[in-house]
């Protein structure tokens, strides 16, 4: 459709003439298609948590450095904008409106809103379509097929068989997308060009476990090191308890991996190279740094160090913190 190359012109122009324009997206891999581009959450400052904030607001303080660069921005791009929730978006019009003392809507900068409004919604953790629909404007056809207004056959039933490769079983399914992984899992264009993705953690963990049987290399097994930083709760929560958690973001206690595995980065390490949603294969694994090179996005082909760090579940509902 020309969008990116649309708003990258549209960015050059601004900056051609001195003027500041900020350039941000929803995810990370999105994020790393516009030049000077960084995702939402890192730029704006926004709640992790929007389900439990009343009132949204950015962390941006008026006598920061940041809070000028937005007093003197002539134009913000928002890229992937339907995969935000809305409140992003009303916390970034407090925001601003506050930082530049003004009354209209953005504090009066220009806010360009791009992507597919017939793509995504944003995701709610254990929201129904009532949480969902008020959090985004979207086309009315991507509702048809829930509810039920596409049109069926006799029976009742919607052909789909047009749009997708029909399985009966989940080892159907990975000898359809990884077809002869055995003799294909080194080559970095042939993995980098597949992926299933799934909505649940268990069915991702079955599938991974079915793919690095096939694979012809040891296992190599990482544990996670869980505590929680109230001495309450380590007598409430033993680690046992911690080990056996799977919060939404975070790893699973026990991870195997193996050489030559495709992996996923699950944050934003060194963007735009490294950045949620990037996808390596593994090059060399040690107790506590995997190697593995870059097989999509802009640092396709280096070859980067993974380390070991403290990862903290962000949206997990839980009535205790840990690490």
């Amino acid at each position: 459709t020309g969008k990116t190359f649309l708003t990258k012109l549209i960015l050059a122009e601004i900056r051609r003439t001195q003027g500041i324009a900020l350039a941000v997206a929803s995810s990370g891999i999105a994020a790393t298609l516009l030049p000077g581009s960084r995702t939402a959450h890192s730029t704006f400052k926004l709640p992790l948590d929007l389900a439990k904030t009343d009132t949204p607001i950015c962390n941006i303080s008026n006598s920061s450095e940041q809070a000028e660069v937005f007093r003197r921005c002539k134009l913000i791009v928002w890229d992937e904008c339907t995969m935000a929730h809305r409140g992003d978006l009303e916390a970034l019009d407090k925001s601003l409106r506050d930082i530049k003392d003004s009354t209209v809507p953005m504090g009066g900068i220009t806010l360009l809103l791009s992507g597919d409004f017939r793509q995504t919604l944003p995701v709610i953790p254990k929201g129904n379509t009532a949480d969902t629909v008020p959090s985004a404007e979207f086309s009315h056809t991507l509702l048809a097929l829930g509810e039920a207004k596409t049109p069926c056959d006799e029976k009742g039933n919607i052909a789909i068989d047009s749009l997708c490769t029909i399985v009966d079983m989940p080892s159907d399914l990975t000898n359809a997308v990884f077809p002869d992984l055995q003799a294909n899992y080194h080559n970095m264009d042939w993995i980098g060009q597949r992926a299933i993705l799934a909505p649940k953690n268990t069915t991702v963990n079955h599938i991974n476990d079915q793919m690095l049987k096939i694979i012809p290399r040891d296992d190599f097994i990482y544990k996670s090191i869980d505590t929680t930083p109230d001495p309450e709760d380590v007598i409430n929560y033993p680690i046992e308890v911690l080990n056996s958690l799977e919060p939404p973001g975070l790893p699973p206690h026990i991870l195997k991996l193996k050489v030559g595995a495709p992996i996923m980065l699950i944050r934003n390490l060194v963007p735009p190279k490294q950045c949620n949603g990037t996808r390596l294969i593994v090059k060399s694994l040690s107790p506590n740094l995997i190697e593995a090179t870059i097989i999509t996005g802009c640092g396709r082909g280096n070859v980067v160090l993974i380390p070991r760090m403290h990862l903290f579940p962000s949206a997990a509902d839980l009535p205790f913190t840990f690490r």
